[in-house]
């Protein structure tokens, strides 16, 4: 089927209507300030990824909660962050992790010791390869026996509410952990 002239003028005119109020609405939002770049709602939408959030703190430029696309990796949430600080181990932390809704990632830092070359680290292991309970991230203390998501994430929370664990047996006062399971763990954790 072919148009004839008026048919066509009209065409074109419907387009180029289209197309004037698709360019004043984006001029628009660029005098308002908008950001033109599709948000994360949008995103969602779009793209059906599921976002998470995780929180982040320590020796990263901007610590805080963060919503990201399940599958992102510790990496992703560093740049997300700002990245690290100069003061940031950066050799004690496995970028390479998937993030899970509701982590908490501490980036720990170098403590150089005062009159010497000496550099230690919050969340280095002891020379038995025992995992410190008072710097170790929510992974760490998943590779503990019978320790699963919800009760690092309890031993983190605990950690923040209460200050560090002073010995090792502090940690049978975080919920869901009794004398049994204290037994199978506390050769392979310390505090320092």
């Amino acid at each position: 089927m072919e148009l004839n002239r008026k048919e066509k003028v009209g065409l074109l005119v419907f387009a180029a209507i289209v197309l004037l109020i698709a360019s004043l609405k984006y001029y628009n939002n660029i005098e308002r300030g908008e950001d033109i770049n599709i948000n994360n709602q949008q995103k969602e939408v779009i793209t059906n990824n599921k976002f998470i959030e995780v929180y982040i703190c320590g020796e990263v430029n901007k610590p805080g909660v963060y919503k990201m696309v399940d599958g992102d990796r510790v990496n992703d949430l560093i740049k997300a962050a700002g990245g690290f600080t100069n003061k940031a181990d950066l050799e004690s932390v496995n970028l390479a992790i998937k993030l899970k809704d509701e982590d908490y990632i501490k980036i720990p830092s170098k403590i150089i010791l005062e009159n010497t070359s000496e550099v230690l680290t919050n969340t280095q292991t002891n020379k038995q390869g025992k995992i410190n309970i008072n710097t170790a991230g929510i992974e760490e203390l998943k590779t503990l026996p019978r320790i699963g998501d919800s009760i690092a994430k309890r031993i983190i929370d605990y950690r923040n509410k209460n200050g560090r664990f002073k010995r090792i047996e502090d940690i049978k006062n975080v919920s869901g952990i009794g004398e049994k399971m204290f037994e199978n763990i506390k050769d392979l954790i310390c505090v320092y």
